[in-house]
């Protein structure tokens, strides 16, 4: 707008009217500058929806609570359980101790391999007992009583093959269409059983009172149970 056209302007509607229509036009104009500036500097929202291939056994590490549920029994659940005297405590948190991180080293091992729907069964069947062998080897080197791991094993007998069979009718099962499911199973049915090892434990403790009464543990005297 030239200088002749506003004065122009001014004749016809009046000084005040266009003051006042100026003043809102720069009103506008401010508010609208800051909303853009506010804006520019505003983060764009991106909405990114993370699609991960699940392609193996493997990712069932992060997956699957397992894992957290051995920690949390061997961090909170061990250090409040008492049996007997504190010698046979000690006894029975070393058992566990052992048995649990057995269990999740082999099981995490089985879980890095290649398992397929071919090898599903021989290698659970086989990580089963190497679960067994294996912590009974490690609390033998740990000084565990031998009558101790004997009748711990004992009580573990029945879970053991019931876990066995139960793998068994996983594999067969037409309820899983994959092998990350089926193994998934399998995990639910470690863990599910693990909890109950604490009773073993508590078992074997408590049916051991006059065999293990007298004898030495870590340079320390076992307690009579009562």
């Amino acid at each position: 707008m030239t200088i002749v056209e506003i004065v122009n302007l001014i004749k016809e509607v009046g000084v005040s009217i266009v003051i006042i229509a100026a003043v809102v036009y720069l009103l506008i104009k401010y508010f609208s500058n800051l909303i853009d500036n506010k804006n520019s500097k505003k983060k764009p929202e991106t909405t990114i929806i993370e699609t991960i291939q699940y392609d193996s056994v493997k990712c069932l590490k992060e997956l699957h609570p397992l894992f957290n549920k051995i920690d949390m029994i061997i961090e909170t659940k061990l250090p409040i359980t008492t049996i007997g005297g504190p010698v046979r405590t000690e006894i029975f948190r070393d058992v566990l101790t052992i048995f649990y991180k057995t269990g999740k080293d082999v099981i995490e091992q089985l879980l890095d391999r290649d398992i397929t729907t071919h090898n599903f069964l021989n290698e659970n069947y086989r990580i089963t007992n190497q679960i067994i062998s294996e912590s009974s080897k490690r609390m033998e080197e740990a000084g565990i009583p031998s009558i101790v791991i004997m009748k711990f094993n004992r009580w573990n007998e029945i879970r053991h093959e019931y876990i066995l069979t139960t793998i068994s009718d996983i594999d067969s099962s037409e309820v899983f269409s994959t092998t990350i499911e089926k193994q998934y199973a399998v995990l639910n049915l470690f863990m599910n059983s693990f909890y109950f090892v604490l009773i073993d434990a508590e078992r074997t403790l408590k049916s051991l009172n006059g065999d293990l009464t007298g004898t030495m543990y870590k340079g320390k005297v076992v307690e009579n149970l009562h």
